[in-house]
C-alpha cells in the first residue's frame, strides 16, 4: 500500500510537471537558436548573415499582445541582418480585429537590411481582402515578387510565395530576375510549397505552418500530426522532391491545442556560411 501510495505520488508530480512544460514554458519561453546553413553559392561577403524567422505568430487566444509584443521586440534584440516574416500572425477565422490589433505590432520591426514577410492561411481565413491590403500597405511584402540584398560587389536573392493554399505561387514566377549562379533563398509559409512543380533551381526555403507538430514523441522525435502532405516536413532543415533545402521553423503559436510538447516556440536565427568564407 505504502508504494502504491509512493508511485501515485510520483505519478502526479509528472503530470503536473508535464502540464506546467506543455502549457506554459516550452509555449512561451521561446528559444532564438542559431543554425549555421553553409551553401558554396553563398558570396563570402555574405558569410556570416543573420536572417531571424519569425511564423505563426497566431496572435489571439491564449497568445495576448503583450507577449507577441516581447517576442518581436526579443527577436530586434538578436540583431539580425534581415527579418523574415512567414505568416500566420493570427488565430481566429473571419476575425478582423485580431489582424487589426497585430499589423501596428508588426509594422515596429526593423532590421539592417529590412523586414520581409509573405501571409499564411490563418491571415486569408481571418479576411482575405484586408489581409492583401495590410501586407501591401506595410511596405514589407516579399508575396509574388523578389529584392536583391547587396554587400559590395556581391548579392543573394530573396524571394516570396503565396500561401499555398489560399493564393498559391508557382516558384518559378518568382525567380525570372535571377540565373542558378545566384544564391537564391524563397520565403513561402507552408513548405509544401516547395514541392509545387518547378525548374528554377531554389538554394534554400525558409517556411513554417507546422509549429513542428506541436506535440513530439520522445526519442523517436516524431510527431504524430503535421498539416502537411510531405511527413518528413515537421521541422528543421529538410529537402523536398527537387532536393532543395526546406528549412521549417517550428514557430510561436498553437493550433487545436494550447500544448507544445518537446517543441519548444522558437525564433530561429539562420546563419548563412559561405564554403569559401569558412576556410
Amino acid at each position: 500500500m505504502k508504494f502504491l501510495n509512493k508511485a501515485a505520488r510520483f505519478l502526479l508530480i509528472i503530470i503536473f510537471v508535464v502540464i506546467i512544460d506543455s502549457f506554459l514554458f516550452e509555449r512561451y519561453y521561446t528559444a532564438f537558436p542559431e543554425i549555421d546553413y553553409y551553401n558554396p553559392k553563398i558570396p563570402s561577403e555574405f558569410d556570416g548573415y543573420r536572417i531571424a524567422v519569425i511564423s505563426d505568430l497566431h496572435y489571439g487566444s491564449l497568445d495576448p499582445e503583450f507577449w507577441i509584443r516581447w517576442v518581436l521586440e526579443r527577436t530586434m534584440k538578436e540583431n539580425p541582418d534581415l527579418i523574415v516574416g512567414v505568416g500566420d500572425y493570427v488565430k481566429k477565422s473571419r476575425h478582423d480585429d485580431e489582424l487589426l490589433a497585430v499589423w501596428p505590432l508588426i509594422n515596429n520591426l526593423r532590421a539592417k537590411d529590412g523586414v520581409l514577410l509573405v501571409n499564411g492561411n490563418h491571415d486569408h481565413w481571418a479576411n482575405d481582402k484586408l489581409t492583401r491590403h495590410l501586407l501591401r500597405d506595410s511596405g514589407k511584402s516579399i508575396e509574388n515578387k523578389s529584392k536583391w540584398i547587396q554587400k559590395s560587389n556581391a548579392k543573394i536573392l530573396i524571394a516570396g510565395l503565396g500561401d499555398l493554399w489560399e493564393n498559391p505561387t508557382n516558384p518559378d514566377s518568382v525567380l525570372n530576375t535571377s540565373t542558378e549562379n545566384s544564391f537564391r533563398i524563397v520565403i513561402a509559409h507552408n513548405p509544401d510549397s516547395s514541392n509545387l512543380k518547378h525548374k528554377q533551381k531554389v538554394d534554400l526555403y525558409l517556411t513554417g505552418h507546422t509549429h513542428g507538430g506541436q506535440v513530439r514523441i520522445p526519442i523517436f522525435d516524431y510527431s504524430p500530426i503535421l498539416p502537411v502532405k510531405n511527413s518528413n516536413f515537421d521541422k528543421g532543415m529538410k529537402k523536398n522532391r527537387y532536393k532543395e533545402d526546406v528549412f521549417i521553423s517550428a514557430g510561436i503559436g498553437w493550433s487545436i491545442l494550447p500544448i507544445r510538447f518537446f517543441c519548444r516556440s522558437e525564433v530561429p536565427i539562420i546563419t548563412l556560411r559561405s564554403i569559401q568564407g569558412t576556410e
